[in-house]
């Protein structure tokens, strides 16, 4: 794959314009646009990929606020943002269609995205959990931040996605192009959709990143959801949950086997610290995948000591530099996710009313995690 800088950036890839090119020819254009999280959990710049196909369309758009310099960094490539044929956004996090109302607005493109999506991104007073929350969206009753936050950050953001048109993407994905085809991969967010682009290369969103472990949704995630998406999703394992997300990476896994030296185009850290942060699949899938059985060995070694409930698991987990701020609402999600798998599997047990695990004496978590989705999957299953 031939790399050709058309604009240098920072040392974390702000700013940076890399235009692609696959063996066929096929051109790929990343616009990375500011993240500004920082401390411990810093991802750097969102990285927006522009396909150019025979219907060139646009793979996320940036954070709230930061559309606008979206489209300058497209018209300064010389790319004009009007011959753009939709906006595939790969799932509902902020830092990935937070810039969707400045891009439409000077395109009037048409949005695609995952059928979850469409439906959590709209209010539903009745069944909110109230107060300042009252008219978010579904996919934000969770959300963790003050209300001092919501109010600068996200009320226009908010406001602007209860009106927004969707395209629809079902699970069993869509074709965007010829030999270009959107994939369901859920378990880091219910919604989460990668661009296959042939058998040349892949844009995985936050599925896959280079360096950062991705954060796994919770089952505790769908029973709040659930009453805007159980007429379709009845099940909260399919979208959500460690294992949902286990199960994507072994899809990821097939990919990679089946196309050893396929391109990786991921949401954040592509290029970083200086230095491009170029990813193996089936290493960087193995390398997760052993990630979460080291993670659940971990916390069964914190409750051997006795009952402890999530906030002490993660204390003692977690580096406490990792714990400030919001880090520690990332940090608890973790380890929620990772005990209501070993709560499945009888490693755990959860004691009601304490809200506090205990160990069981058994070690299932490893052969579940490994068994997880063993049948040998193929692209065309996609």
């Amino acid at each position: 794959m031939k790399k050709d800088i058309l604009k240098k950036g920072d040392a974390s890839g702000n700013g940076m314009v890399v235009k692609f090119q696959m063996p066929s020819g096929l051109e790929v254009i990343s616009f990375p646009t500011k993240n500004p999280y920082g401390g411990q959990w810093d991802l750097g710049p969102t990285w927006n990929y522009v396909v150019l196909g025979d219907r060139p369309f646009l793979v996320d758009v940036g954070r709230w606020g930061q559309g606008k310099s979206l489209i300058s960094m497209m018209e300064g490539a010389g790319f004009d943002p009007e011959n753009l044929k939709f906006i595939l956004i790969t799932h509902g996090h902020e830092d990935h269609d937070g810039g969707l109302k400045d891009v439409i607005g000077v395109a009037g493109l048409k949005v695609k995205a995952h059928v979850t999506y469409d439906l959590m991104r709209r209010p539903y007073p009745q069944l909110s959990p109230g107060g300042y929350k009252l008219n978010f969206p579904a996919r934000c009753w969770r959300c963790f931040m003050p209300e001092s936050f919501y109010t600068k950050n996200c009320l226009g953001y908010h406001e602007f996605l209860r009106d927004l048109a969707v395209d629809t993407i079902g699970d069993n994905g869509a074709s965007l192009d010829s030999g270009i085809r959107a994939i369901h991969l859920p378990g880091h967010s219910p919604d989460c959709l990668a661009v296959l682009l042939g058998k040349e290369g892949i844009i995985v969103g936050d599925v896959v990143l280079p360096d950062i472990t991705p954060w796994p949704t919770s089952l505790e995630m769908f029973e709040t959801v659930a009453p805007v998406i159980r007429q379709k999703y009845t099940d909260g394992e399919r979208l959500f949950g460690l294992e949902s997300y286990i199960r994507s990476l072994k899809k990821l896994q097939a990919v990679a086997k089946e196309i050893p030296d396929i391109a990786i185009f991921p949401a954040h850290r592509l290029y970083y610290d200086d230095k491009w942060t170029c990813i193996n699949l089936s290493e960087r899938v193995e390398e997760l995948l052993v990630h979460h059985v080291h993670r659940c060995a971990a916390i069964l070694e914190i409750v051997s000591s006795g009952p402890k409930t999530i906030d002490e698991i993660a204390v003692m987990h977690f580096e406490e530099a990792k714990l400030k701020g919001v880090g520690i609402h990332l940090a608890r999600n973790e380890i929620i996710s990772h005990c209501e798998l070993m709560v499945k599997y009888g490693d755990l047990l959860r004691l009601d009313g304490k809200g506090s695990y205990v160990k069981t004496g058994s070690s299932n978590f490893e052969r579940a995690i490994n068994a997880t989705c063993s049948r040998p999957l193929s692209i065309s299953e996609f």
